[in-house]
């Protein structure tokens, strides 16, 4: 306990890895050096009383012993003051030591005491001040070897070398020993402090990858022991009688169905079930076993999934099941579904007719990637039900792969017409379907063929039913078979394979269309993509459309935002000052590699934000998407200007308006083409700038053609024109010749 007590008053703050301040090391060296003081002071107080020294040196030894004390005690909340009134002490006492007495040892102890005084003063003070204290040690050096040593007598050489060697080494070869060690630890403490710092960014991020896996994630060590576990793991085990963690192990939660080992956490797999809730199933999945002997284990809620399995092993078609039927839905499979319906239809006695048509889950991919494999196998599930609710017993429904379902359907006359049909088609699919009691909005494409008119077997009718799908679209997601349509997905095949190699070899060239102000300048441009083939040019809906199919649509964006961005360079070395817009369809967004590359380009080139603006257009399904938020989230953060295009004719809401960060707002053409004669029009266009106004936005109007137009446009506020009347569209070779010629001039166009 003494021990205990000396090592926390002579070591203050001892206990800190890093952080020691200079005040804490000033304490405890100014507690050491007056303790050993005191106790040079005790000894000699005793010495003198048994000594019988004179009555005058016991008297100034019990001052000094008396003032050292004092200053012991008052060392902890007074310690610079406690520090200077110890220096100044010694300093005074050595003085008159040195030269009002008459004692040869006395001057001794009194030199010594002002040659260490530099490195008392560095201890307690300091490096500047202990340089001061040696220069001031000049004095008394030269004081003494002036009137008591005789370099010219060789009696006292010996005598000027100790004195000489005894001033080198205490007065100035400790301190700097001394500054130096002090110097090399405070380095290394601040490159400590540093690798401190970088050890707890690396916890931080390691915890929140941790957390954010995406699935209910565990660390535990090989007796079991839960170490950590994420929320969705807590949310998972967790029980309204027991939801603390910590102390437990696994064999506490779950319990394994086939594995008897009691370590069966260290198998690659394991089926489990909670202790709380038997009917849970629980698969585990061991990810890693570390250095450590430490497992990352990482749980999947099979309930659903084992409850069909259980379903399908207790009949005793088991075999048969599993060759014809999907497992998950217990629908027919594709070679099922097909023999069903060509069984129908081959009935000598059934002279019918029908429809066979295939619906795709549009959103699903990004459904899958939002919610999780468990919840998209419940969407999958639940939208069969609603489907197998919705048709008739006579239909037949099937699940073809993934996300895709046949169906069909004998048809009367009635719905021999398309009009009819794609009613009862609507009438069937499921507009929500609910997956943890949340309901969750649908969006299909559909493919349609007749049976007799397209097609008189079932896997003929799937095939035209494959090429409709192909033609369905956000706004028109049912689409018929018809014979045109082989020959036009033939053209469109050959066409994409000449996309295909035009991207590659950089040949969709960008063109600039300017936009100007309501004085008339040209203020900014947009930059559109145009392909030229065989003399003509492939308007650009059809071949973004194409590459966005063949999943080029991210390679053709990197390789225009590139030629783009070279073009901005070399017009920011010229001071060209004039931002160009950038159109994407949504999906690049999307792909982490044009994302990752914006965010390069901007970091290598912070001026770049103010130069390339960003056109979503509005029409693209991904708008609703979360993740397209948070990226345009980041990339407004980084100071990009983001712009809707196409306002006003496709997904986007008020409620995305306010999600999504865009500060610019564009009017689609075909409200500004019937201004200014529409009342209505004019009524609309005048609505959405207000709307545009109170959320802070510019607006921009396209497509205008006449002088009336861009009047009226003006006089309702709007920033910033584009169209026809002002420019056309030119490639961007016009702009940059002759040195940028034509770029520099920016005249006014009206």
């Amino acid at each position: 306990m003494f021990i205990q007590f000396l090592k926390n008053y002579f070591f203050v703050d001892s206990n800190h890895t890093f952080g020691c301040d200079d005040k804490a090391f000033h304490q405890s060296a100014l507690r050491i050096l007056l303790a050993l003081t005191v106790c040079i002071f005790a000894v000699s107080e005793v010495h003198s009383i048994f000594a019988s020294k004179p009555l005058t040196f016991l008297g100034v030894n019990s001052f000094y012993l008396v003032l050292l004390i004092g200053l012991l005690f008052f060392s902890k909340k007074h310690t610079q003051i406690t520090a200077v009134l110890f220096t100044a002490t010694l300093i005074t006492t050595s003085f008159l030591l040195l030269t009002l007495s008459d004692q040869l040892d006395a001057k001794k102890y009194a030199l010594i005491s002002l040659y260490s005084l530099p490195l008392v003063i560095r201890l307690l003070f300091s490096f500047k001040a202990s340089l001061i204290a040696m220069v001031i040690n000049l004095y008394p050096f030269y004081f003494m070897t002036t009137e008591y040593l005789n370099i010219s007598n060789p009696d006292t050489t010996p005598s000027f070398y100790f004195q000489l060697l005894t001033f080198v080494t205490l007065n100035i070869g400790l301190p700097l020993a001394v500054s130096r060690i002090f110097h090399t630890l405070e380095s290394n403490t601040i490159h400590m402090k540093e690798l401190y710092k970088k050890l707890n960014d690396n916890y931080a991020l390691h915890e929140e990858f941790f957390e954010n896996t995406g699935s209910p994630t565990l660390f535990c060590d090989q007796h079991g022991k839960l170490l950590k576990t994420n929320q969705l793991a807590r949310d998972l085990l967790a029980t309204v009688e027991k939801n603390d963690f910590s102390d437990t192990k696994i064999s506490d939660w779950l319990s394994p169905i086939e594995n008897s080992s009691k370590l069966f956490w260290q198998s690659n797999v394991a089926e489990c079930t909670l202790k709380a809730n038997t009917g849970t199933h629980i698969e585990i999945r061991r990810a890693t076993l570390t250095k450590h002997n430490h497992y990352v284990l990482h749980l999947q809620n099979t309930t659903q999934l084992h409850a069909i399995q259980q379903e399908l092993e207790n009949t005793q078609q088991t075999n048969s099941r599993l060759a014809h039927f999907d497992l998950l839905t217990l629908l027919p499979n594709h070679r099922n579904f097909c023999r069903q319906v060509n069984q129908l239809i081959d009935k000598p006695s059934k002279h019918l007719t029908g429809a066979m048509f295939i619906i795709r889950i549009r959103q699903f991919k990004l459904l899958n990637k939002q919610y999780g494999k468990d919840s998209a196998n419940k969407i999958i599930l639940n939208f069969s039900k609603a489907l197998q609710k919705n048709v008739s017993d006579q239909a037949i429904i099937g699940r073809l792969r993934g996300v895709k379902f046949a169906c069909f359907v004998p048809l009367n006359q009635t719905h021999l017409i398309q009009k009819n049909l794609s009613a009862f088609i609507n009438s069937i699919l499921p507009d929500q379907v609910k997956v943890d009691g949340r309901p969750l909005n649908m969006d299909y494409q559909v493919g349609i063929s007749y049976y007799h008119t397209d097609g008189n077997t079932a896997e003929t009718l799937l095939e035209h039913c494959e090429m409709a799908l192909e033609y369905s679209s956000s706004t028109e997601h049912l689409s018929y078979y018809n014979h045109e349509l082989e020959n036009k997905l033939i053209k469109e095949h050959e066409l994409g394979l000449k996309l295909s190699s035009a991207i590659k070899n950089k040949e969709i060239k960008m063109w600039l269309q300017p936009q100007v102000n309501q004085n008339g300048h040209i203020c900014s441009f947009e930059a559109l993509a145009r392909w030229k083939i065989d003399g003509k040019y492939v308007p650009p809906m059809t071949f973004i459309k194409i590459a966005e199919k063949q999943g080029l649509l991210s390679l053709l964006a990197v390789n225009l935002v590139r030629e783009l961005v070279e073009t901005l360079t070399e017009w920011h070395k010229e001071h060209i000052h004039t931002p160009i817009a950038f159109n994407l369809a949504g999906q690049e967004l999307m792909n982490d590699s044009f994302f990752a590359l914006l965010m390069t380009l901007v970091a290598d080139k912070p001026w770049l934000s103010k130069m390339l603006e960003l056109e979503i257009t509005e029409t693209s399904y991904v708008m609703t998407n979360p993740l397209i938020h948070k990226r345009l989230r980041s990339l407004s953060q980084y100071g990009f200007s983001i712009a809707i295009d196409d306002f006003g004719t496709g997904q986007a809401s008020l409620g995305q308006l306010v999600d999504i960060p865009a500060n610019i707002l564009k009017i689609d053409r075909r409200f500004i083409s019937p201004l200014p004669n529409d009342q209505r029009h004019v009524d609309i266009v005048k609505s959405t700038i207000q709307l545009a106004e109170s959320l802070n936005m510019k607006v921009i109007a396209e497509g205008i053609e006449t002088k009336e137009q861009a009047t009226l446009l003006i006089a309702l506020g709007c920033h910033t024109l584009q169209g026809y009347y002002f420019g056309k569209p030119s490639p961007m070779s016009d702009w940059t010749a002759r040195n940028h010629e034509k770029a520099k001039e920016l005249r006014m166009v009206y």
